[in-house]
Protein backbone atom coordinates (compact mmCIF):
# COMPACT_ATOMS: atom_id res chain seq x y z
CA UNK A 1 0.00 0.00 0.00
CA UNK A 2 2.67 2.13 0.81
CA UNK A 3 4.31 2.39 -2.65
CA UNK A 4 1.25 3.35 -4.22
CA UNK A 5 0.86 6.03 -1.99
CA UNK A 6 3.60 8.65 -4.43
CA UNK A 7 1.48 7.54 -7.01
CA UNK A 8 -1.92 8.74 -4.99
CA UNK A 9 -0.75 12.12 -4.24
CA UNK A 10 0.94 12.75 -8.15
CA UNK A 11 -2.47 11.90 -9.10
CA UNK A 12 -4.37 14.10 -6.94
CA UNK A 13 -1.85 17.08 -7.67
CA UNK A 14 -1.97 16.60 -11.64
CA UNK A 15 -6.08 16.71 -11.09
CA UNK A 16 -5.37 20.19 -9.32
CA UNK A 17 -3.42 21.59 -11.32
CA UNK A 18 -5.77 20.90 -14.66
CA UNK A 19 -8.56 22.36 -12.70
CA UNK A 20 -6.70 25.83 -12.76
CA UNK A 21 -6.56 25.71 -16.63
CA UNK A 22 -9.12 28.20 -18.21
CA UNK A 23 -10.57 26.67 -20.71
CA UNK A 24 -11.83 28.22 -23.75
CA UNK A 25 -14.75 26.92 -25.48
CA UNK A 26 -14.76 27.55 -29.48
CA UNK A 27 -18.24 28.69 -29.56
CA UNK A 28 -18.01 31.16 -27.55
CA UNK A 29 -14.62 33.27 -28.51
CA UNK A 30 -13.49 34.70 -32.11
CA UNK A 31 -10.47 32.88 -32.62
CA UNK A 32 -8.18 34.81 -35.49
CA UNK A 33 -5.26 32.95 -37.37
CA UNK A 34 -4.12 36.21 -39.53
CA UNK A 35 -3.99 39.59 -38.00
CA UNK A 36 -2.24 42.75 -40.13
CA UNK A 37 -0.89 46.46 -38.85
CA UNK A 38 -0.93 49.29 -41.16
CA UNK A 39 0.19 52.57 -40.85
CA UNK A 40 -2.36 55.57 -39.58
CA UNK A 41 -2.85 59.11 -39.61
CA UNK A 42 -1.89 60.82 -36.21
CA UNK A 43 0.63 58.18 -35.69
CA UNK A 44 -2.12 56.48 -34.85
CA UNK A 45 -2.02 52.28 -36.28
CA UNK A 46 -4.78 50.19 -37.88
CA UNK A 47 -5.26 46.73 -36.35
CA UNK A 48 -7.40 44.25 -38.69
CA UNK A 49 -7.80 40.45 -37.74
CA UNK A 50 -9.47 37.68 -39.90
CA UNK A 51 -11.93 35.80 -38.15
CA UNK A 52 -12.92 32.40 -40.23
CA UNK A 53 -16.26 32.09 -40.37
CA UNK A 54 -17.77 28.10 -41.53
CA UNK A 55 -20.68 27.80 -42.88
CA UNK A 56 -23.90 24.93 -41.11
CA UNK A 57 -23.01 22.19 -42.66
CA UNK A 58 -20.48 22.67 -45.34
CA UNK A 59 -17.80 21.85 -43.31
CA UNK A 60 -14.90 22.56 -46.12
CA UNK A 61 -16.38 25.77 -46.97
CA UNK A 62 -14.72 28.78 -44.90
CA UNK A 63 -14.88 32.43 -45.10
CA UNK A 64 -13.47 35.32 -43.49
CA UNK A 65 -14.99 38.21 -41.73
CA UNK A 66 -12.74 41.15 -41.22
CA UNK A 67 -12.64 43.56 -38.28
CA UNK A 68 -10.61 46.56 -38.40
CA UNK A 69 -9.73 49.73 -35.92
CA UNK A 70 -7.76 52.46 -35.78
CA UNK A 71 -6.35 53.20 -32.36
CA UNK A 72 -3.08 54.23 -30.38
CA UNK A 73 -2.04 50.31 -29.44
CA UNK A 74 -3.48 47.16 -29.96
CA UNK A 75 -4.67 45.89 -27.32
CA UNK A 76 -6.96 49.43 -27.04
CA UNK A 77 -8.08 48.54 -30.05
CA UNK A 78 -8.54 44.70 -29.74
CA UNK A 79 -11.25 46.32 -26.55
CA UNK A 80 -12.98 48.41 -28.69
CA UNK A 81 -13.32 45.69 -31.26
CA UNK A 82 -14.66 43.16 -28.66
CA UNK A 83 -17.14 46.04 -28.23
CA UNK A 84 -18.65 45.01 -31.48
CA UNK A 85 -18.51 41.02 -30.99
CA UNK A 86 -20.66 39.18 -29.15
CA UNK A 87 -17.36 36.58 -28.66
CA UNK A 88 -14.32 38.27 -27.41
CA UNK A 89 -11.20 38.01 -29.75
CA UNK A 90 -8.31 35.63 -29.20
CA UNK A 91 -5.44 36.79 -30.78
CA UNK A 92 -2.98 34.39 -29.34
CA UNK A 93 -3.47 32.10 -31.84
CA UNK A 94 -2.38 33.84 -34.63
CA UNK A 95 -0.31 31.99 -37.05
CA UNK A 96 0.76 35.22 -39.13
CA UNK A 97 1.19 38.51 -38.63
CA UNK A 98 1.41 40.86 -41.89
CA UNK A 99 3.38 44.58 -41.43
CA UNK A 100 2.28 46.99 -44.02
CA UNK A 101 5.93 48.04 -45.37
CA UNK A 102 5.56 52.02 -44.13
CA UNK A 103 4.77 51.04 -40.67
CA UNK A 104 7.79 48.67 -41.10
CA UNK A 105 9.77 51.49 -41.99
CA UNK A 106 9.43 53.46 -39.10
CA UNK A 107 10.06 50.67 -36.74
CA UNK A 108 7.86 47.73 -34.80
CA UNK A 109 9.67 47.90 -31.59
CA UNK A 110 6.09 48.70 -29.92
CA UNK A 111 4.01 46.23 -32.15
CA UNK A 112 6.29 43.33 -31.63
CA UNK A 113 6.17 43.74 -27.77
CA UNK A 114 3.02 43.29 -27.52
CA UNK A 115 3.26 39.88 -29.39
CA UNK A 116 6.26 38.84 -27.32
CA UNK A 117 4.98 39.30 -24.08
CA UNK A 118 2.01 37.19 -24.68
CA UNK A 119 2.58 33.81 -23.07
CA UNK A 120 -0.09 32.62 -25.62
CA UNK A 121 1.60 33.77 -28.77
CA UNK A 122 3.42 30.68 -30.77
CA UNK A 123 7.06 31.51 -31.32
CA UNK A 124 6.69 29.68 -34.51
CA UNK A 125 4.29 32.08 -35.87
CA UNK A 126 5.42 33.94 -38.77
CA UNK A 127 6.01 37.62 -39.65
CA UNK A 128 6.08 39.60 -42.82
CA UNK A 129 6.07 42.54 -44.52
CA UNK A 130 3.63 43.51 -46.89
CA UNK A 131 4.58 45.61 -49.99
CA UNK A 132 1.64 48.15 -50.12
CA UNK A 133 -1.31 47.75 -47.73
CA UNK A 134 -1.47 44.53 -45.31
CA UNK A 135 -5.82 45.39 -44.74
CA UNK A 136 -5.83 45.02 -48.33
CA UNK A 137 -4.02 42.16 -49.05
CA UNK A 138 -6.11 40.53 -46.22
CA UNK A 139 -9.34 41.99 -48.08
CA UNK A 140 -8.86 40.49 -51.52
CA UNK A 141 -10.00 37.44 -52.64
CA UNK A 142 -6.50 35.27 -52.89
CA UNK A 143 -7.74 31.85 -50.55
CA UNK A 144 -11.45 30.93 -51.67
CA UNK A 145 -11.00 27.09 -50.10
CA UNK A 146 -8.81 27.51 -47.20
CA UNK A 147 -8.49 29.81 -43.97
CA UNK A 148 -6.54 32.91 -45.22
CA UNK A 149 -4.04 32.52 -42.01
CA UNK A 150 -3.66 29.04 -42.80
CA UNK A 151 -3.10 30.08 -46.35
CA UNK A 152 -0.53 32.33 -45.56
CA UNK A 153 1.49 30.06 -42.85
CA UNK A 154 1.92 27.27 -45.11
CA UNK A 155 2.78 29.58 -47.93
CA UNK A 156 5.28 30.60 -46.19
CA UNK A 157 6.19 27.23 -44.32
CA UNK A 158 6.39 25.21 -47.44
CA UNK A 159 8.77 28.03 -48.91
CA UNK A 160 11.00 27.91 -46.16
CA UNK A 161 10.96 23.53 -45.96
CA UNK A 162 11.66 23.87 -49.77
CA UNK A 163 14.50 25.50 -49.27
CA UNK A 164 13.95 28.47 -51.55
CA UNK A 165 13.02 31.36 -48.12
CA UNK A 166 15.51 32.10 -45.11
CA UNK A 167 13.61 30.69 -41.61
CA UNK A 168 12.54 33.35 -39.79
CA UNK A 169 9.95 33.03 -37.59
CA UNK A 170 8.94 34.87 -34.10
CA UNK A 171 11.63 32.90 -32.27
CA UNK A 172 14.31 33.64 -35.09
CA UNK A 173 13.29 36.95 -35.59
CA UNK A 174 13.40 38.19 -31.67
CA UNK A 175 16.62 36.23 -31.39
CA UNK A 176 17.92 38.76 -33.96
CA UNK A 177 16.73 41.84 -32.97
CA UNK A 178 17.75 41.49 -29.43
CA UNK A 179 21.12 39.30 -29.74
CA UNK A 180 24.54 41.18 -30.57
CA UNK A 181 26.12 40.96 -33.93
CA UNK A 182 23.19 40.55 -36.33
CA UNK A 183 20.11 41.91 -37.75
CA UNK A 184 16.49 40.39 -38.35
CA UNK A 185 14.86 40.20 -41.42
CA UNK A 186 11.29 39.26 -42.69
CA UNK A 187 10.05 37.21 -46.04
CA UNK A 188 8.22 40.16 -48.36
CA UNK A 189 5.13 39.31 -49.31
CA UNK A 190 2.90 41.60 -52.30
CA UNK A 191 -0.45 41.03 -53.38
CA UNK A 192 -0.94 40.02 -57.75
CA UNK A 193 -3.56 39.71 -59.95
CA UNK A 194 -5.53 38.45 -56.73
CA UNK A 195 -2.89 36.40 -55.73
CA UNK A 196 -0.27 36.30 -52.81
CA UNK A 197 3.57 35.87 -53.74
CA UNK A 198 6.54 36.65 -51.88
CA UNK A 199 8.73 38.31 -53.85
CA UNK A 200 11.74 38.59 -51.90
CA UNK A 201 13.14 39.72 -47.96
CA UNK A 202 12.82 42.15 -46.20
CA UNK A 203 15.97 43.62 -43.90
CA UNK A 204 15.89 45.44 -40.92
CA UNK A 205 18.45 47.33 -39.00
CA UNK A 206 17.13 46.48 -35.42
CA UNK A 207 13.72 47.00 -35.58
CA UNK A 208 13.49 48.97 -39.04
CA UNK A 209 13.15 48.05 -42.36
CA UNK A 210 15.80 49.66 -44.47
CA UNK A 211 15.57 47.77 -47.43
CA UNK A 212 14.50 44.59 -49.81
CA UNK A 213 16.51 41.53 -51.78
CA UNK A 214 14.71 40.36 -54.72
CA UNK A 215 14.12 36.38 -55.26
CA UNK A 216 18.01 35.63 -56.66
CA UNK A 217 19.57 37.29 -53.66
CA UNK A 218 16.96 35.39 -51.41
CA UNK A 219 17.83 32.21 -52.66
CA UNK A 220 21.67 32.79 -52.47
CA UNK A 221 21.17 34.30 -48.91
CA UNK A 222 19.94 31.35 -47.63
CA UNK A 223 22.82 28.99 -48.71
CA UNK A 224 24.80 31.40 -47.40
CA UNK A 225 23.12 31.32 -44.08
CA UNK A 226 22.04 27.11 -43.49
CA UNK A 227 22.23 23.99 -44.83
CA UNK A 228 19.37 22.96 -47.13
CA UNK A 229 18.46 19.51 -47.81
CA UNK A 230 16.95 19.79 -51.20
CA UNK A 231 15.17 22.24 -53.04
CA UNK A 232 15.93 25.42 -55.07
CA UNK A 233 16.33 26.24 -58.56
CA UNK A 234 19.51 28.72 -59.58
CA UNK A 235 19.74 29.72 -63.52
CA UNK A 236 23.25 31.35 -64.87
CA UNK A 237 23.94 32.18 -68.58
CA UNK A 238 26.34 30.60 -70.55
CA UNK A 239 28.76 31.85 -73.12
CA UNK A 240 26.87 31.51 -76.09
CA UNK A 241 24.01 33.03 -74.35
CA UNK A 242 21.67 30.30 -73.55
CA UNK A 243 19.97 29.56 -70.10
CA UNK A 244 20.57 26.19 -67.88
CA UNK A 245 19.42 25.23 -64.33
CA UNK A 246 20.39 23.55 -61.40
CA UNK A 247 18.64 22.20 -58.41
CA UNK A 248 20.33 22.30 -55.09
CA UNK A 249 19.86 18.47 -53.79
CA UNK A 250 22.03 19.12 -50.77
CA UNK A 251 24.10 22.08 -49.25
CA UNK A 252 26.43 22.62 -46.12
CA UNK A 253 27.63 26.25 -45.76
CA UNK A 254 30.51 26.66 -42.74
CA UNK A 255 32.15 29.66 -40.98
CA UNK A 256 36.09 30.44 -40.30
CA UNK A 257 37.02 32.96 -38.16
CA UNK A 258 40.69 33.83 -38.57
CA UNK A 259 42.93 33.86 -35.62
CA UNK A 260 44.28 37.82 -35.91
CA UNK A 261 41.21 39.45 -33.22
CA UNK A 262 42.32 42.85 -34.28
CA UNK A 263 41.44 42.22 -37.74
CA UNK A 264 38.67 39.56 -38.04
CA UNK A 265 39.04 37.84 -41.21
CA UNK A 266 35.70 35.70 -41.68
CA UNK A 267 35.80 32.69 -44.84
CA UNK A 268 32.36 31.43 -45.84
CA UNK A 269 32.91 27.62 -47.24
CA UNK A 270 29.60 26.33 -49.15
CA UNK A 271 29.73 23.36 -50.75
CA UNK A 272 26.50 22.37 -52.55
CA UNK A 273 25.45 19.25 -54.63
CA UNK A 274 22.85 19.57 -57.73
CA UNK A 275 21.42 17.98 -60.32
CA UNK A 276 20.96 19.69 -63.89
CA UNK A 277 16.96 19.77 -64.46
CA UNK A 278 17.14 22.16 -67.68
CA UNK A 279 19.53 22.84 -70.45
CA UNK A 280 17.11 24.08 -73.33
CA UNK A 281 17.73 20.62 -74.90
CA UNK A 282 21.78 21.28 -74.89
CA UNK A 283 24.01 18.43 -74.78
CA UNK A 284 26.39 19.01 -72.67
CA UNK A 285 30.14 17.24 -73.21
CA UNK A 286 32.49 16.79 -70.16
CA UNK A 287 34.19 19.99 -71.08
CA UNK A 288 31.34 22.01 -71.11
CA UNK A 289 29.78 20.54 -68.07
CA UNK A 290 32.84 21.99 -66.47
CA UNK A 291 32.49 25.30 -67.52
CA UNK A 292 28.88 25.06 -66.75
CA UNK A 293 29.66 24.27 -62.85
CA UNK A 294 32.35 26.64 -63.21
CA UNK A 295 29.80 29.60 -64.49
CA UNK A 296 27.56 28.82 -61.63
CA UNK A 297 30.59 29.19 -58.94
CA UNK A 298 31.20 32.42 -59.84
CA UNK A 299 27.48 33.48 -60.13
CA UNK A 300 26.56 32.23 -56.93
CA UNK A 301 29.98 33.90 -55.60
CA UNK A 302 29.33 37.26 -57.32
CA UNK A 303 26.19 37.33 -55.96
CA UNK A 304 26.85 36.47 -52.15
CA UNK A 305 29.76 38.84 -52.59
CA UNK A 306 27.44 41.58 -53.65
CA UNK A 307 24.92 41.06 -50.70
CA UNK A 308 27.48 41.36 -48.32
CA UNK A 309 29.17 44.61 -49.43
CA UNK A 310 26.02 45.79 -49.15
CA UNK A 311 25.43 45.01 -45.91
CA UNK A 312 28.40 46.38 -44.78
CA UNK A 313 27.35 49.73 -46.55
CA UNK A 314 24.71 49.65 -44.97
CA UNK A 315 26.00 48.45 -41.67
CA UNK A 316 23.51 45.44 -41.03
CA UNK A 317 24.67 41.93 -40.58
CA UNK A 318 21.60 39.53 -41.35
CA UNK A 319 24.02 36.78 -41.85
CA UNK A 320 25.51 36.96 -38.60
CA UNK A 321 28.61 37.35 -38.89
CA UNK A 322 29.39 39.54 -35.81
CA UNK A 323 27.89 36.85 -33.68
CA UNK A 324 29.90 34.19 -35.27
CA UNK A 325 32.67 36.23 -34.69
CA UNK A 326 31.20 37.27 -30.86
CA UNK A 327 31.31 32.97 -29.99
CA UNK A 328 34.84 32.48 -31.25
CA UNK A 329 36.64 35.58 -29.82
CA UNK A 330 37.32 36.59 -26.14
CA UNK A 331 36.77 39.42 -24.71
CA UNK A 332 34.70 40.44 -27.77
CA UNK A 333 33.14 44.28 -27.37
CA UNK A 334 29.65 45.46 -29.63
CA UNK A 335 31.22 48.55 -30.11
CA UNK A 336 34.52 47.83 -31.59
CA UNK A 337 32.63 45.28 -33.77
CA UNK A 338 30.63 47.60 -35.33
CA UNK A 339 33.48 50.09 -35.99
CA UNK A 340 34.95 47.17 -38.08
CA UNK A 341 32.14 45.69 -39.75
CA UNK A 342 32.67 47.99 -42.68
CA UNK A 343 36.19 47.54 -43.32
CA UNK A 344 36.58 43.37 -42.44
CA UNK A 345 37.97 41.10 -45.09
CA UNK A 346 35.21 38.33 -45.78
CA UNK A 347 36.36 35.82 -48.01
CA UNK A 348 33.07 33.62 -50.45
CA UNK A 349 34.46 29.89 -51.26
CA UNK A 350 31.78 28.17 -53.47
CA UNK A 351 32.38 24.57 -54.76
CA UNK A 352 29.57 23.22 -56.76
CA UNK A 353 29.32 19.37 -57.83
CA UNK A 354 27.42 17.96 -60.77
CA UNK A 355 25.79 15.00 -59.46
CA UNK A 356 22.86 14.42 -61.74
CA UNK A 357 22.53 14.88 -65.69
CA UNK A 358 19.45 13.52 -65.34
CA UNK A 359 18.19 10.68 -67.73
CA UNK A 360 19.31 12.53 -71.01
CA UNK A 361 22.94 12.26 -71.03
Amino acid sequence: MIRFFPLFLLTCFLLLLSGCVKQEVLEKITITFVCAFDEAPNDDIEFTIAAPKFQAGKSATVTNILYSKVGHTTKNITELMDMQLNRPIKPGKASVILFEQELAAKGLADQLDVVLRDPLASRRMYLAVVDGKAKELLQSNFSSDEEKGMFLFNLLDTNVRNGLVPRQNLHDFEYAYLGKGMDPFLPLIKLQNNQVMISGIALFKDDKYILSLNEKQMRVMKLLMENVKHGGILETKLDNGSYIALKNVGSKVKYRVGKDTQRPKVTINLNMNSELIDSRGIRLTLHEQQKMVESFEADITSTGMDLIQRFKKEGIDPFGLGDFVRSKTRNWNEAEWNQQYPTIDVKLNVKVKLSEMGIRK
